[in-house]
């Protein structure tokens, strides 16, 4: 079974927006163990989008589209589907019903446009929008499915999961064994090189994908799948950080949380990074005491660093040391994690070359401190900082 994913606007073809519905589309249909074929992004051009609809449905059995279905005259997506397909465009009182209740809700008259967001196919299955206005629908045509989305990325993920990805569970993967893990800590080549000769006698069975930096999602599926997880994971040991699609921080919380532990932060480099990450998760606030910003030299005398691990200068061990002792002091946390480091892109009061980052854990009866030679920009180098303190966490928890 193979699809193919079509983003619709102009704004996908001139670099102003990112496709990141062809991103969680794709990671479903790979893990329901339907081949992604290709991702095409198109226009708002009612003759280009009908192109790749023809070219499309010739290559897969599914088309899965997003964009084009909002209220706005060059909103073209609909239109083009019923040109592709001969099939009118119906209104459809159920679509309608979605664009009513949105405003209604919201204490908002109709706009002008929208009743043209409740047009379908004749024939389409009305898919409900629980968190915005215009429905997706879902049609087959010549013996191809075309499911049909807004293209708001929330939108889209919503009808998705409300509907689609359980139809389509419901339709192939209770055919498919499969497994998955994620690992931190191993760039793609060197997760290939320990499990290469799985991937090589097995090449339809096993998934490399890359996530986030120096974070690999694997994927294993068909009939042998139990088996190749089992030999992947002893291959890959500790790097492993969850056997679901969950993300490290999300790991790093439940793992607290499993353990009743508190844990507080000071960031220095990473200006708060860490703890917006940690505060992300829901629920979060059972074991995250809080956390400091002590980003200039000031700030981390007014903390309480003494006078002496200055001399060793604003990057090192010792002020991580500090930093993450000082922190869980003042919270009365079980952990404390702090982070220095020269994220650049210049040196500045420090003589660490930029990328350089040091990180350490404090608890009660253990200290684990390591120092990092990051690469990147400087955004780069602050997320993998706070992605490095995470896994630090993890595997001291």
């Amino acid at each position: 079974m193979e699809a193919y994913i079509i983003g619709i606007g102009n704004e996908l073809l001139r670099g102003a927006t990112i496709n990141t519905n062809a991103v969680f589309i794709a990671q479903d249909l790979i893990r329901l163990g339907i081949k992604v074929k290709g991702i095409l992004n198109v226009g708002d051009n009612i003759e280009d989008i009908v192109d790749s609809l023809r070219f499309a449905t010739k290559e897969a059995e599914f088309v899965i589209i997003t964009g084009g279905l909002g209220p706005t005259h060059d909103d073209l997506t609909r239109e083009a589907i019923s040109l592709f397909t001969g099939l009118p465009l119906l209104f459809s009182d159920e679509a309608f019903e979605n664009v009513k209740e949105y405003f209604f809700i919201r204490n908002r008259p109709l706009g002008p446009g929208s009743p043209k967001e409740a047009f379908i196919p004749k024939g389409g299955e009305v898919l409900k929008n629980s968190v915005g206005v215009a429905s997706g629908f879902w049609i087959k045509h010549n013996g191809k499915n075309i499911i049909v989305l807004p293209g708001v990325p929330r939108e889209a993920k919503a009808i998705w999961e409300d509907t689609v990805r359980k139809r389509l569970e419901s339709l192939y993967l209770q055919d498919v064994p499969y497994f998955t893990l994620r690992v931190f800590g191993l760039g793609e080549s060197m997760v290939e090189s320990k499990i290469l000769d799985i991937i090589k006698e097995n090449r339809s069975s096993v998934d490399i994908l890359i996530g986030e930096p120096l974070e690999i999602k694997l994927f294993i599926k068909g009939e042998r799948a139990k088996e190749l997880f089992e030999k992947i994971k002893e291959r890959l040991e500790d790097y492993i950080f969850t056997y679901n699609d969950e993300t490290l921080v999300e790991v790093v919380i439940k793992k607290l949380k499993e353990k009743a532990l508190t844990l507080a932060t000071a960031e220095s480099c990473t200006g708060g990074l860490l703890a917006e990450r940690l505060t992300s998760v829901p629920g979060s606030s059972t074991v995250f005491k809080g956390g400091f910003v002590p980003y200039s030299y000031w700030a981390k005398k007014m903390l309480g660093i003494p006078s002496y691990i200055f001399d060793m200068g604003n990057v090192s061990l010792e002020m991580a040391e500090n930093l993450a002792r000082i922190a869980r002091e003042r919270l009365s946390a079980d952990i404390g994690i702090g982070i220095t480091g020269n994220a650049g892109p210049t040196a500045g009061d420090t003589n660490k070359p930029v990328g350089y980052v040091c990180i350490s854990i404090v608890r009660d009866d253990s200290t684990i401190s390591r120092d990092f030679q990051l690469e990147g920009d400087r955004a780069r180098v602050r997320f993998l900082a706070v992605q490095w303190a995470l896994d630090m966490l993890r595997r001291s928890i």
